[in-house]
């Protein structure tokens, strides 16, 4: 691997190279990034994939509706929210709403993922993130607070504040620039966010480790660290006709299925409940063909065991509803497992947002209700 890697270097370096020089002519103004009127919160990360960005999307989410219960003048209300993505993987360009009758191959997976979750709130897909605010705002000049996922190189807009998500497994100040590492850009990137997370943490890390890993970060005076963690809740059947209920015990077989980034952690998890797991592991955003489904139904065939089931993740099952799809696995015990962020100091990070909020000067002072 570090051979390669060495190999690999005068390409990372020549990549480094473009890198750098674009984010100079952003600093110097040579590239204009543009302000709204608005609340925007910038989420996204230094490296490829594998941070759990549209996760940490959705806690904002539930976040933010929280404390707009517990803080007067706030104004944030789910109607006045926005989501904006690229809608990796999508099959079309420009701008497109996210909307109920919206497909994955439309808009993509994960912006689909959110709309059904959050019907109340405005989600969008346009690779040109300015444009994409503005045409929002022209729907509904309410909108008052953007959550721009991925959005951490895309610097044509002006963040109200920035987090950056880093791993806690690959670390960005462990990585390297692509394509000798997975680094989109270089290491001192970082020193644009305002908060710091540290994604997918052990839940029993101790003090200890997490000031090991804010030593390395180094983070800046005004910059705060924060860990976050995954919890797995009970599966759901992706196809609302299913019939069976969705018990792992120790004397289950499970296929797992998934197309994400990152499924280590979902399959350590159902190691330690199932009898057995056959992974069937595609890339991030795969589009799935019927050669891919025959292998997870023949893989699910030929167990002898009676007690198995199939489990998918929440953003691959949005994948999963095309019609020849569906025809395939709608009859089995197929699930998947919806996934919720968790963070050590959600209150203080609930301070850190309000701080930021209210530092905007962009509407009155938040106070909490009395």
């Amino acid at each position: 691997m570090e051979s390669l890697r060495f190999l690999l270097y005068p390409f990372a370096l020549l990549y480094g190279i473009g890198v750098y020089a674009r984010n100079l002519m952003f600093d110097i103004g040579i590239l204009r990034s543009r302000s709204f009127p608005v609340w925007v919160i910038s989420v996204g990360n230094l490296s490829v994939g594998g941070t759990g960005k549209s996760p940490h999307i959705e806690y904002l989410i539930s976040i933010l509706d929280k404390l707009s219960s517990k803080y007067k003048n706030m104004n944030i209300k789910a109607e006045h929210t926005a989501v904006l993505s690229r809608g990796y993987g999508r099959g079309t360009s420009g701008f497109h709403l996210v909307t109920d009758t919206s497909t994955a191959q439309e808009v993509g997976d994960e912006p689909k993922q959110i709309k059904e979750k959050y019907k109340d709130v405005y989600v969008a897909v346009d690779e040109k993130r300015a444009r994409g605010v503005k045409k929002l705002l022209e729907l509904n000049k309410d909108i008052n607070l953007f959550l721009l996922d991925d959005a951490v190189q895309h610097r044509y807009v002006t963040p109200t504040f920035s987090i950056l998500l880093t791993n806690y497994h690959k670390p960005f100040y462990e990585d390297h620039l692509l394509p000798a590492g997975r680094l989109r850009e270089q290491r001192r990137g970082y020193k644009r966010a305002d908060i710091i997370i540290v994604t997918r943490t052990p839940h029993n890390l101790v003090d200890v480790e997490k000031k090991i890993v804010i030593k390395k970060i180094n983070p800046l005076t005004h910059q705060k660290v924060f860990f976050s963690s995954v919890i797995y809740d009970e599966p759901l059947p992706v196809y609302p006709d299913c019939k069976v209920s969705p018990k792992i015990e120790k004397t289950t077989s499970v296929v797992l299925l998934t197309g994400i980034a990152n499924s280590n952690d979902l399959r350590k998890s159902l190691l330690s409940k199932a009898k057995e797991v056959i992974h069937i592991n595609y890339p991030d955003h795969h589009w799935y063909t019927l050669v891919d489904i025959m292998k997870v139904v023949d893989a699910f065939n030929n167990i002898s065991n009676p007690d198995k089931i199939i489990i998918t993740t929440e953003k691959d099952a949005v994948r999963l509803h095309q019609s020849s799809v569906v025809e395939q696995l709608g009859k089995l015990p197929i699930f998947y497992i919806p996934i919720h962020i968790k963070l050590r100091e959600e209150a203080e990070f609930e301070e850190e947002i309000l701080r930021y909020l209210n530092a905007s000067h962009l509407y009155k002072p938040i106070e909490k209700v009395i």
